[in-house]
């Protein structure tokens, strides 16, 4: 039996989790392992769970980061449109409003007005604004989506009845739950 030496095994388990590779055989090929090798190490390491661990994570951060963006969005749209209200009440409280004056006011209204659809519509978002719960509520649930088409996959593909009870065991149990924000978030 050959020693393989720990970084061509690291490579391997690296090539497999990232999926710039997909197949046993390609891996075997690319780093002259044979093929059995490479499976017995996929197998004693359980890089099928290590992927999904690191799928299931990347989809949380994507989801966390797009409710953040959106939050930090509409936080800046309040901010924004607080500036041209207090402006319309310092010329108010100043003799009223004088033509030129509304005007201004109104241009300027119509440029942030357009500006923020045009920020909303880029992104993706709903013109009349989310507030944080809907956002984190949309999370979740995409969240849960993704578990969903996991699970449909392993029943598809894992013919042992045992072992795709055990996946799912797994998933369910590392999957977030409906408890709310994690902790510091």
């Amino acid at each position: 039996m050959a020693r393989h030496s720990k970084k061509i095994r690291e490579k391997a388990r690296e090539l497999y989790l990232t999926a710039e590779v997909t197949s046993i055989s390609e891996i075997a090929r690319r780093l002259g392992v044979k093929a059995h090798t490479i499976g017995r190490w996929k197998k004693e390491e359980d890089w099928d769970s290590l992927r999904l661990k690191i799928d299931l994570r990347a989809a949380e951060q994507l989801v966390e980061r797009i409710a953040t963006e959106r939050v930090n969005l509409n936080s800046q749209h309040f901010k924004l449109w607080g500036v041209v209200v207090t402006k319309l009440f310092e010329n108010l409280q100043r003799a009223g409003l004088k033509g030129e004056e509304v005007r201004n006011l109104e241009k300027v209204s119509t440029i942030l007005d357009r500006a923020q659809k045009g920020q909303r519509l880029a992104r993706g978002l709903s013109l009349d604004g989310q507030i944080e719960e809907e956002i984190r509520a949309e999370a979740e649930a995409e969240i849960h989506a993704h578990v969903d088409l996991f699970m449909e996959v392993i029943k598809a593909e894992v013919k042992d009845e045992a072992q795709r009870d055990r996946i799912a065991r797994a998933i369910l149990d590392r999957a977030p739950t409906d408890a709310g924000p994690k902790a510091g978030v």
